[in-house]
């Protein structure tokens, strides 16, 4: 990234690798430019772990705005941050949730597609 972090990816979450602690950094490298535009995007809502409700599966989370967060990743997150630290911030149903710890962007979560 422009500001020299670097992120590692799955596909459905883009995380700041100094966050991740992955054992290895993958070798293959994308561009930055659009994780840059979804990490730097204006958003309408935001919640934290609390406002979170799980679904009776226990596949998802939804956020209070009716976003669904895939349980896996929002699980991860509980166990890696501060929950008291970290906020989500979404604009709707299709477009990426951007974690933030501290109020510095670290992650971008895609929605589960309902």
């Amino acid at each position: 990234m422009s500001d020299g972090r670097t992120f590692v990816t799955d596909g459905g979450l883009a995380i700041d690798a100094a966050v991740a602690k992955p054992a290895a950094l993958p070798t293959r490298e994308l561009t930055a430019k659009r994780l840059e535009d979804m990490l730097a995007a204006a958003q309408k809502d935001e919640c934290g772990f609390k406002e979170l409700e799980a679904a009776g599966s226990g596949r998802t989370y939804t956020t209070p705005s009716g976003i669904a967060l895939n349980g896996t990743y929002v699980e991860y997150l509980r166990r890696t941050l501060p929950a008291a630290s970290v906020r989500f911030r979404m604009t709707g149903k299709s477009e990426p949730v951007v974690v933030v710890l501290n109020g510095k962007p670290i992650g971008v979560l895609m929605p589960v597609q309902q």
